[in-house]
């Protein structure tokens, strides 16, 4: 053999190899570069002045607050107060939970709600017995994807069911509210929880003025599901008031009340009592307006092994629904993405107790848990929830090392001054549309956490967590002492 071809060989050897190391290192979950040890940016005389006013402000003075902002790029810390003191950390918990669904599910995963029948449809489109709908814990099944689910299922077909619409929810446990978020409601922030689940387990309402005094008020629902009634009614009477009352009940809404006929509708949303009587309702309309029949009843029940998969439904990819999650702070939401982890990850009913297990777990893993950190549930609504500047900023830090997941963990979370909640703040600031971070409140507790770019495109971690705070300006206080923390250390 010459020289050349030889030469050749070699080259093609080693080329052949870098490609298929390169391949086995690409299938590799993403691990982030550790930090290297780095001295942290020398804060000016000016600055410390403006902070040492920040930190003797009455507010702070009063209360629990700890503080952390480091450089993402190497660790270096630009400043701390009291960063190992630890906190509730309200609505930031979310970041956690986020961070943690990425790591454990992975950015390209779907939840599954899948349609299976006891037998194949026949070649008339009729299904001999039951319809399953066996739900995977999708928290943003809306009324749009049952439409397209329904939609699915009628072009393969399928016009009839001799049997039942049973619901199968048992992906995840029977637990609907946790008695730590406080007494039962039905405000939309704490709806119940499920793995069958439709429109984040809540009803939109409209309501309209009729078109003269005296005339009863328009009312309608999105969605309306079958089994559901209105009783009552709502008049409509001259100016602008609005003094409608909604009561849900379990089949029906009771309305009563007056509205102006000047008024100008806007929603309102209520949680709902029953979250698998409510899918099933909401899926059998759908299916009555798409001409697809049921003979039976709607009930629950696990389909069984021998069913025949119709259809599967496919949510969007996880960085879709987080990004909806961070922008609306949507506690149901991140409640059921919990509860999947701990189902995927334990191989029983996802619960709160083994999602926080699964969480927990995956931060010590990863060498990021601090003692005296409590991860009890996925949205931060539990006052028993505990983090400290310092725990929450090495999630972040972790996170801004991760090539894969920190491209859309940083866009998910709202931009100061611009969308989600942080759009009325940082409106006038000089960091306006340089802070991308997730709010938090809960009785006693305001908070903020996320990323925010300095004067030169640096971009930093960072962590405020204010607890017992005492001011007569309400939250807005110890907000404007944060928002005005940041731009001085962002100079």
């Amino acid at each position: 053999m010459s020289s050349r071809k030889s030469l050749f060989l070699a080259c093609w050897i080693v080329g052949g190899l870098i490609s298929i190391l390169a391949l086995v290192a690409a299938a590799q979950p993403a691990t982030p570069v550790a930090a290297p040890v780095a001295a942290g940016p020398a804060l000016t005389p000016t600055q410390r002045q403006q902070l040492d006013k920040i930190f003797t402000d009455p507010i702070f003075q009063k209360a629990t607050v700890s503080v952390q902002v480091k450089r993402v790029r190497d660790g270096a810390l630009l400043f701390e107060h009291e960063p190992d003191t630890f906190c509730i950390p309200a609505s930031t918990n979310k970041l956690i939970t986020g961070a943690a669904a990425y790591a454990i599910l992975g950015t390209n995963y779907h939840f599954k709600t899948r349609l299976l029948a006891d037998r194949r449809p026949t070649a008339q489109g009729v299904i001999q017995g039951n319809l399953y709908v066996v739900g995977g814990g999708d928290p943003d099944l809306t009324t749009e994807q049952v439409w397209k689910m329904v939609r699915a299922l009628w072009l393969s077909g399928v016009r009839q069911v001799t049997g039942d619409l049973v619901g199968d929810d048992s992906f995840h446990d029977e637990e609907r509210y946790y008695p730590e978020w406080g007494p039962k409601s039905f405000q939309a922030y704490r709806a119940p929880l499920g793995a069958l689940s439709v429109n984040y387990n809540t009803i939109e309402f409209w309501v309209r003025p009729g078109p003269t005094e005296g005339a009863p008020a328009f009312v309608s629902l999105n969605p309306h599901p079958a089994g559901l009634t209105i009783q009552g009614a709502i008049n409509t009477v001259a100016g602008r008031g609005n003094k409608t009352v909604m009561t849900m009940t379990d089949n029906a809404v009771q309305i009563s009340g007056q509205l102006g006929i000047e008024a100008h509708p806007d929603p309102t949303y209520q949680a709902v009592r029953d979250p698998l009587t409510f899918a099933l309702g909401t899926i059998r309309e759908m299916m009555k307006t798409q001409g697809i029949t049921i003979a039976g009843q709607s009930r629950p029940g696990n389909a069984p092994k021998g069913a025949v998969l119709i259809h599967e439904h496919e949510s969007a990819e996880l960085p879709i629904i987080i990004r909806r999650l961070y922008r609306f702070s949507n506690n149901f939401t991140a409640e059921q993405i919990a509860r999947t982890i701990g189902a995927v990850t334990s191989g029983q009913p996802g619960s709160r107790e083994n999602g926080a297990a699964a969480v927990t777990n995956w931060l010590r893993q990863e060498n990021l848990y601090r003692e005296g950190e409590v991860i009890f549930d996925g949205s931060g609504l539990s006052k028993d929830n505990r983090q400290s500047a310092a725990s929450m900023v090495a999630v972040l830090e972790w996170m801004g090392r991760n090539p894969r997941a920190f491209p859309e963990y940083l866009d998910a979370q709202p931009i100061g001054g611009v969308d989600g909640t942080l759009r009325r703040r940082f409106k006038k600031s000089s960091l306006y549309g340089r802070v991308r971070a997730k709010t938090g409140f809960v009785n006693g507790a305001v908070t903020l956490a996320g990323y925010c770019y300095d004067a030169r495109g640096e971009i930093y971690a960072f962590a405020s967590l204010v607890n017992d705070f005492q001011t007569v300006t309400g939250v807005r206080g110890p907000q404007q002492l944060t928002e005005r923390l940041l731009e001085i250390l962002m100079q």
